[in-house]
């Protein structure tokens, strides 16, 4: 299960950057090209942060520690939500009714299943993606390694 979730998780994060690319891990407002609403963006506004969260409790399932799913929630919402009402914020200005029509048919976290009828006109760059993940699946890759180590030293240890 854990590993699915990791697997879907980094899915959906390659996904969206492949469409919107780096600038979407910028810590300065603006620095998106412009609002992507294809790939990913169709079905949910924040697959980025999905994708966190569902990289964050493929951990906890692979590390067998469910009660740090609960604290994973609550740290979700704390961390996330402040981040995406200024991004929204600064959508809104930037690009005005545009975003309000897509704001309204998408959801900020619950996929949906019909897909937004407005695509921008983005493409999907694996390379690009690949670059911008290039960390993230590294990070991905040691903490799985070290969690199974853990458990074979606990299993020899028994």
């Amino acid at each position: 299960m854990g590993v699915l979730c990791i697997a879907a998780g980094e899915f959906l994060r390659i996904w969206a950057v492949g469409y919107a690319g780096a600038s979407t891990r910028a810590r300065t407002l603006g620095a998106a090209r412009d609002l992507v609403t294809t790939g990913p963006y169709r079905y949910v506004r924040n697959p980025l942060y999905l994708g966190n969260f569902l990289l964050s409790l493929g951990v906890c399932f692979v590390a067998n520690v469910y009660w740090l799913i609960a604290v994973l929630i609550v740290g979700y919402f704390f961390q996330y939500l402040p981040i995406i009402a200024l991004e929204e914020s600064y959508l809104m200005e930037s690009c005005g009714q545009v975003y309000q029509t897509y704001r309204e048919r998408v959801s900020r976290f619950i996929p949906q299943f019909h897909p937004y009828p407005y695509p921008s006109p983005h493409d999907f760059s694996f390379s690009r993606a690949i670059k911008s993940e290039r960390r993230t699946l590294t990070a991905i890759i040691c903490v799985i390694g070290l969690i199974f180590a853990r458990q074979i030293v606990d299993y020899k240890l028994l």
